[in-house]
């Protein structure tokens, strides 16, 4: 055998391994190539959307704190007028506390004016008694009947006198627990609107507070 044949066959071999090669470079090559095209569309898309979303986040931000701002005003006029609205129950309890106050003094008036009116009409009656025992009497002592009905008249009078006094404590103890009454009924209808303005304000503004966190 001609020693030239193996050495042309293994340099042709070599030939075709390295054209095998590089035919193989060049397709990993075209690989990576289209690879990093794909890899670069996709990354400009996800920039793209990524500023989208980023705009849109900060378009949301912006109105949530404009939500924010607005539900805080909100929150800080129901607190004034929460404030308002325990002043005026705190005027309002004092002002049930003197007027109180002012009815149990009536009262205590009305109980002594009982007394001394019971007393008076005790005293009458003896008055009475011995006026009629006095009748009964000689004329020697028509002197001092008269004494005794004129200190019966005087009494008569004195006991009209206290009776129109009880009359007048007992119209303006009406009066004092009319206006007690009223009283009661305003203090019972500004704690009412204290609580429907609690309870409204309470569950509204923690809606309003947790939805935009939903959203987001």
């Amino acid at each position: 055998m001609d020693p030239a044949v193996p050495r042309a066959t293994l340099k042709a071999m070599g030939l075709c391994t390295l054209l095998v090669l590089l035919v193989a470079a060049v397709t990993a090559a075209v690989a990576v190539l289209l690879w990093r095209s794909e890899a670069l569309g996709k990354l400009r898309g996800c920039r793209e959307r990524a500023a989208n979303e980023s705009r849109e986040l900060e378009l949301r931000v912006a109105q949530l704190e404009k939500e924010r701002d607005r539900l805080q005003r909100v929150v800080d006029e129901r607190k004034k007028v929460e404030d308002e609205m325990r002043r005026e129950l705190s005027r309002v309890r004092e002002d049930g506390e003197k007027l109180s106050s002012s009815l149990r003094s009536c009262r205590e008036q009305a109980v002594r004016l009982e007394s001394n009116i019971t007393a008076l009409q005790d005293e009458l009656r003896g008055l009475r008694r011995q006026k009629a025992e006095l009748s009964r009497r000689n004329s020697a002592l028509q002197e001092e009947l008269a004494q005794g009905a004129e200190r019966a008249l005087g009494l008569q009078r004195r006991l009209e006198e206290t009776a129109e006094q009880r009359r007048a404590l007992r119209a303006r103890g009406e009066r004092c627990e009319e206006r007690q009454r009223e009283l009661e009924a305003t203090l019972r209808d500004r704690a009412a609107e204290l609580d429907a303005l609690r309870r409204r304000l309470g569950p509204r503004t923690a809606r309003r507070r947790c939805s935009p966190s939903r959203k987001s």
